[in-house]
């Protein structure tokens, strides 16, 4: 009997320049959002003779920028084979169509993670290649590639950000103490981790209490292309500050009040709203009835725990004002990974 593994050699091999395509696709992940994260490779007799990625949000293409790398290198692109972990776009946009420079560019080959789920491309650019006679073969590492750029998937799909929650407790799970003072539960180094955290963010969104008592700048920790978005979700708009940090910082033009009445339908109109603006990663660092909503409307992804080496007794936790029947109504989460941060640890969650 002869055992034959489906996977051959030619497959693994196109599965290792898609991962290399993923990641050069990673280093763009803080300045193109909205725009999805892509990673192109070109290959030519078994050696990759171009690279590129998508650098900033209006730029240049994964594609384009791998092709002039292939000139740059001095080498002849005609009849080699393109790697990229998105499907080449079809259409006019803020760039011309990367079909078309293919095409042009006579290259053989192109291997393609995913399909665009963007309603404006969504195999159009398949279709275009193989109708220029390419060969043309997708979903390689597809799993990979959708958690790559999950939050873009979501975005053009359904139209609403993509929705992380950020908090900080200690080992009793408290957020704050009875008197709403939190400043510092977290470790230097966890603050320090969430400002980096902020840079791969289009909005940081906090409460009217949070914006109060705690009245932070909500920056990141470098100063790049672009800042986040401050939002300040409020039932009582009229009652915050003018003082407050985000608001008459260099950056307030930046910051954004929005009124609320903190009901699904609400939630869901704002979440419509902040995608007309483009703004497709929102990271949410509180308060606990802000968490609480945002949990008890199934309206989040994923989040961040950062847990301090710490017991403080009385105080508030990050859902307290959400409640339950029974067990049965729990929300479960996927531990995806857990990491000290000097006396703190950080945990992960994805829904299941």
């Amino acid at each position: 009997m002869m055992l034959i593994n489906k996977t051959n050699a030619s497959d693994l091999k196109d599965e290792e320049y898609i991962k290399q395509c993923i990641r050069l696709a990673r280093r763009g992940e803080k300045s193109v959002s909205p725009n999805p994260m892509v990673g192109c490779v070109i290959v030519k007799n078994n050696k990759i003779i171009g690279r590129g990625y998508h650098k900033i949000f209006g730029g240049p293409h994964a594609e384009v920028n791998a092709i002039n790398n292939v000139s740059e290198n001095g080498y002849d692109i005609s009849g080699s084979s393109l790697y990229i972990n998105l499907e080449p776009c079809s259409f006019h946009g803020k760039t011309p169509p990367c079909t078309e420079l293919i095409i042009s560019r006579k290259i053989k080959n192109v291997y393609i993670g995913i399909k665009d789920p963007n309603p404006l491309v969504n195999g159009k650019g398949i279709k275009q290649l193989l109708n220029a006679g390419i060969k043309v073969k997708f979903n390689i590492l597809k799993n990979e590639c959708e958690e790559l750029n999950k939050a873009f998937i979501k975005f053009v799909k359904y139209k609403i950000p993509y929705i992380s929650l950020k908090v900080a407790q200690s080992l009793d799970g408290k957020i704050a103490l009875k008197n709403f003072s939190s400043k510092w539960i977290s470790n230097n180094e966890s603050r320090k981790y969430v400002k980096s955290l902020r840079n791969k963010y289009d909005a940081i969104l906090i409460g009217h209490n949070t914006a109060i008592k705690d009245n932070p700048s909500l920056l990141p920790e470098k100063i790049q292309n672009k800042i986040p978005f401050r939002i300040i979700l409020s039932d009582k708009p009229e009652k915050i500050p003018a003082n407050l940090k985000i608001l008459t910082d260099k950056f307030r033009e930046n910051t954004i009040l929005v009124s609320s009445d903190f009901n699904r339908k609400s939630f869901i109109n704002i979440l419509k709203y902040l995608f007309t603006m483009n703004i497709s990663k929102i990271l949410v660092e509180g308060g606990a009835f802000v968490f609480s909503r945002f949990v008890e409307y199934n309206l989040f992804d994923d989040m961040y725990i950062f847990t301090a080496d710490k017991i403080i007794g009385k105080g508030i936790s990050a859902f307290d004002y959400f409640e339950i029947e029974n067990l049965d109504k729990s929300v479960h989460l996927n531990l995806n990974y857990s990491k000290r941060i000097g006396n703190n640890t950080l945990q992960y969650f994805t829904k299941t």
